[in-house]
């Protein structure tokens, strides 16, 4: 589905079930509902359950769905002395990171040729502080702790506390999806008008099988916020009448 078919068959759904009364959508507007029902559907596509009650590796259909989302990502570790234990080491994430779904550390021990893997375990600060001086809840040779951090330049970071010293910081995650924007916003309006910070015309880069299903949850958000808006002017017009 085009930019074209996608600002069509929003106004069809959307004029079926809105009632007379509700204003019709520009297409910047749609532009952003479209847009955020596209995040919600990837985030329940990969989440550990969907609606088909299977798990995102769990069917040739969902992968597809989502292949054009999937990056693999590599990054040496920086070992650093000023992180929150004596020796840690930091990693630069991708800045389009939106969920990870596999990642590890790997190591050369001596005497080995084959580099031996880390699990890597994504923890909260309290999680750590909890569980920091629990020998059983230690890194060992084969797992490690991730804290995420967040550098003075905004950029996405993670602190890696380990046992051994890793060589190679490893994962495979979900990219966040780029708008669907039905036109070019660049003087579309006398506002300055983007979306994640993109103005031109940009095609769903998804698969095509689940155009639809971000259609209708659009459509849905839309009629949400109409009734949202509508109940809040009632509701304000019967507290100036009483």
């Amino acid at each position: 589905m085009n930019t074209k078919e996608f600002s069509n068959e929003f106004d069809i759904l959307y004029n079926s079930i809105a009632s007379m009364s509700a204003p019709a959508l520009d297409e910047y507007e749609k532009s952003v509902f479209l847009t955020k029902a596209q995040l919600e559907i990837v985030k329940v596509n990969n989440g550990p359950m969907n609606k088909y009650r299977e798990s995102f590796e769990g069917s040739d259909k969902r992968r597809a769905d989502l292949r054009e989302l999937i990056v693999d990502y590599k990054v040496i570790p920086k070992e650093i002395t000023t992180g929150i234990e004596p020796v840690t080491y930091l990693v630069d994430l991708p800045k389009d990171l939106f969920l990870i779904k596999y990642e590890a550390a790997f190591y050369t021990k001596e005497g080995c040729d084959d580099r031996i893997e880390i699990q890597v375990i994504p923890v909260k600060y309290d999680e750590y502080h909890e569980n920091k001086r629990n020998p059983f809840r230690r890194p060992t040779e084969t797992s490690g702790f991730r804290l995420d951090i967040q550098s003075s330049k905004g950029n996405k970071q993670a602190e890696l506390i380990v046992s051994q010293k890793p060589e190679i910081y490893q994962m495979r995650y979900i990219k966040y999806p780029t708008p669907i924007i039905l036109t070019d916003l660049d003087g579309f309006s006398t506002e300055v008008l983007s979306i994640d910070g993109i103005q031109s015309e940009t095609e769903c880069m998804l698969d095509k099988e689940l155009h639809r299903e971000i259609l209708d949850r659009a459509v849905e958000l839309a009629m949400v916020a109409y009734r949202q808006e509508q109940a809040q002017i009632e509701n304000q017009s019967n507290q100036f009448n009483n």
